[in-house]
């Protein structure tokens, strides 16, 4: 399955495509397109370092693991070893019965009991070397009761890795998800802005389709106009309750009949209720809105008034 960030980067990508071969000088507030090339980019960059930061933190967690497989298994054979050597009546035995009363199945189980074998590996150790005759330490093959102690003593380090890289990967993974959501509200701002500073069937608007649009995401509705109401010479706009749904950007714009070719003049909708002008005396003027999101775009119905 996809990650968030790639679908944002190809259209962080397709955006800059559209907005360098169009008009490069261009800009959503403060955003340029150079800081929106850097964020796209930047992504990337996230990415490498989050990635490369999950093998570091992977490494951390096999270098424990082993050292906890390590830790088990000698602290699981050599109680056994030891239980095989102590005669029955041996005081020792109530020391064996403490080691075998803690289980070395978690990583704090597993250092509880390896401490009190440790103890209890070194007094058999004493013990077998005041015998008459003396007997050698007792090993589990070739491993000492001093391996067990290097092994307990580097655990609580390599515990502590983990922790430590666990945290620096979720900082790397922070970072690439305050990027890509930076640049996927750029992403939505600039498309938004670009469809509606252009004009419908503009080469620059029809460009727009080479953009992608957000899976499952659909175009607003239309946020129709209830009434035209003339005050003076100016024209007071009213809209349907409930319009626009889904939509990011919402416009009115408005046409003079006999003075502008299209619908040149626009301006932010206000739902509450707005008015426009003044105009001439006399003039006839079309009006309607546009609803944008990062799917696309729905306009209004046409509604005229001319002005008496």
């Amino acid at each position: 399955m996809a990650e968030f960030w790639e679908g944002v980067h190809v259209r962080g990508q397709q955006s800059i495509g559209v907005w360098e071969t169009f008009d490069a000088t261009f800009q959503v507030g403060p955003l340029t397109k150079a800081q929106h090339a850097i964020d796209v980019a930047l992504i990337l960059t996230h990415v490498t370092e989050r990635d490369t930061q999950q093998d570091v933190f992977d490494d951390a967690i096999e270098f424990r693991n082993t050292n906890f497989n390590l830790l088990f298994d000698i602290v699981t054979r050599v109680p056994q070893l030891i239980d095989a050597t102590l005669d029955d009546a041996d005081p020792l035995n109530n020391d064996l019965d403490d080691v075998f009363g803690v289980d070395p199945d978690t990583q704090h189980g597993v250092m509880e009991r390896s401490r009190r074998v440790i103890s209890l590996w070194n007094r058999v150790n004493i013990k077998r070397a005041a015998m008459a005759p003396a007997l050698p330490a007792l090993t589990l093959g070739v491993t000492t009761v001093a391996n067990l102690q290097t092994a307990v003593t580097n655990h609580p380090t390599l515990l502590q890795t983990v922790e430590n890289e666990r945290a620096e990967v979720s900082q790397k993974k922070s970072q690439l998800q305050t990027t890509s959501r930076r640049v996927d509200r750029n992403n939505k701002r600039w498309y938004a802005a670009w469809a509606n500073f252009f004009a419908v069937g503009s080469p620059e608007h029809n460009a727009l389709s080479q953009v992608d649009t957000e899976e499952g995401t659909t175009p607003p509705t239309a946020l129709e106009i209830a009434t035209l109401t003339q005050t003076v010479l100016s024209v007071a706009v009213a809209y349907v309750a409930g319009g626009g749904r889904r939509a990011t950007s919402l416009v009115l714009l408005y046409q003079v009949v006999g003075v502008d070719a299209d619908f040149g003049h626009a301006t932010p909708v206000v739902l509450a209720g707005q008015t426009i002008g003044p105009f001439p005396a006399g003039a006839t003027i079309n009006i309607k809105t546009r609803a944008t999101n990062s799917a696309g775009s729905t306009e209004s119905a046409v509604q005229t008034i001319t002005l008496t």
